[in-house]
């Protein structure tokens, strides 16, 4: 099932989206389309809060108090990577849906060929294997985490603390061994220490004195594990 979020002020195009979506779902019965619909930027972002990200957003571009495109940097922001419509009567918008990194607009009144269009297209760009994903809970409500984009855990405190590409950060109360359990068969993520899950792919350098990310904190390596953190990093290296 896809997971479909609507932002748009006016109820009739809404209600167009909702009749297209149930249209698509009967077309393509192996991947339905679950509609929620808000008709406020703030509305959305609440409701993003609460019960986590989408995989398609559909934004309407011009709405008071907050535009599709601010709305957009602010899901981006959340590191959210899934596929984000425009919904606008206008293509002078194109600049700015390639600075959120948009999968593309669609013309209103939407018609159903241009919508079946980007649905299938969208979901050929999120099919799981070219975008694992870990769900993580917080205090602020669920995140989808792209492990493309998952820095590194580290757990202190009983509290696990995620670290992506962006420098965001967020707080679980997630055990650390458990969130390896989800980890451990995924390529280029290794466990250096008891109180660290790493990505080699943030990794500049392997040393005596222990890992060396890309930011440039310098992380612990336990004396029993070392030889084969390293033996993983220089397998991952000539990998890639």
């Amino acid at each position: 099932m896809l997971r479909v979020g609507i932002c748009d002020d006016r109820q009739e195009d809404i209600g167009r989206i909702r009749t297209l979506a149930v249209r698509f779902s009967e077309h393509c019965p192996e991947c339905p389309l679950r509609v929620t619909a808000c008709t406020s930027a703030h509305d959305l972002l609440e409701e993003v809060e609460r019960e986590g990200g989408y995989d398609v957003y559909l934004l309407d571009i011009l709405m008071p108090h907050m535009s599709g495109i601010e709305l957009a940097h602010r899901l981006r922001r959340r590191g959210e990577r899934a596929q984000i419509l425009f919904l606008t009567t206008s293509r002078e918008y194109g600049i700015e849906a390639i600075g959120v990194k948009a999968a593309g607009y669609l013309l209103k009144p939407v018609q159903e060929t241009a919508f079946f269009e980007a649905m299938h297209a969208c979901m050929k760009e999120l099919e799981p294997e070219k975008h694992p994903s870990l769900m993580v809970k917080t205090k602020q409500g669920l995140f989808r985490v792209q492990l493309a984009e998952l820095m590194m855990i580290e757990s202190f405190n009983h509290v696990c603390e995620l670290t992506l590409s962006n420098g965001t950060k967020l707080r679980t109360s997630a055990r650390l061994s458990a969130l390896y359990e989800q980890l451990r068969e995924v390529p280029g993520f290794i466990f250096p220490h008891r109180a660290y899950i790493v990505n080699m792919e943030f990794v500049r350098g392997l040393g005596s004195a222990g890992i060396l990310m890309t930011d440039g904190r310098q992380l612990p390596v336990s004396r029993k594990s070392y030889a084969e953190i390293k033996s993983a990093y220089l397998e991952y290296m000539t990998r890639i």
